[in-house]
């Protein structure tokens, strides 16, 4: 049975990349708001870590990569995944054009969705991963579309379940050490430093030194590098940096 869910699970992970990639979204912004304001869509900016973010990955399968959603977006979306992956090189130009919008939109962590109006307006951002399969995604992104006067369908919104409430969005705090993260509580644990060795790289975390895998109090430390700590607290992937 794992092996079937892990199956279904890539398949549905490929399907979005293979949508994301023959869809004829336009590889520049501004090309896509242009596309957008002629077919009466919204643009959905994907910033993911396709290839290491463990949320982002969740996310593909149970919500971005379903044919409910890929639906929906063939006809209401101009999508653009503006992607950061680890495992592969980007070309330099596409990973130029990704972290401007990274820095254009002041993106901290991933997965963060956030949609356009064709304006370039931001009309709904959501940081973190989303519950609900693809109708937690299609619901906001219909009531943006009705709140900008453009038609939604009336099936989805009739099926959408309730939206459940956010889930609270920590930003990095990127300063001298220590570094935190800073929930809606402020309660994250803090990196206090990190012993790197190819080896058995660890990181002191919240007054506790652990390996990758190991987790102090819900933040979980996914990969250990020389300057910086990918963890996955609150349902976010976020980089702590140390300087």
């Amino acid at each position: 049975m794992k092996k079937l869910a892990l199956g279904l699970a890539l398949a549905a992970m490929a399907g979005y990349v293979i949508y994301a990639k023959l869809q004829p979204p336009p590889p520049r912004l501004a090309q896509a708001l242009e596309k957008a304001a002629q077919e009466k869509k919204l643009v959905l900016l994907d910033f993911t870590g396709s290839d290491w973010c463990g949320w982002c990955m969740k996310l593909d399968a149970e919500a971005l990569g379903k044919p409910e959603f890929l639906d929906y977006a063939s006809k209401y979306l101009v999508t653009l995944v503006v992607d950061f992956p680890q495992r592969r090189e980007l070309a330099g130009d596409l990973k130029a054009a990704n972290r401007a919008m990274k820095s254009k939109f002041g993106v901290s962590g991933f997965p963060t969705l956030v949609l356009l109006s064709p304006a370039g307006k931001v009309v709904w951002r959501q940081e973190g991963y989303v519950e609900g399969g693809p109708y937690g995604v299609i619901a906001p992104i219909n009531r943006a579309r009705m709140a900008l006067g453009l038609p939604a369908p009336a099936t989805a919104v009739a099926t959408v379940p309730s939206q459940p409430a956010p889930m609270p969005s920590p930003n990095v705090a990127v300063a001298k050490p220590p570094v935190a993260l800073h929930g809606a509580a402020n309660d994250a644990p803090k990196l206090q430093g990190i012993l790197y060795a190819r080896a058995n790289p660890s990181v002191v975390l919240g007054g506790h030194q652990c390996s990758e895998g190991e987790s102090v109090r819900g933040m979980k430390v996914v990969k250990i590098m020389p300057d910086r700590v990918t963890v996955e607290w609150e349902g976010r992937t976020e980089e702590l940096t140390m300087h």
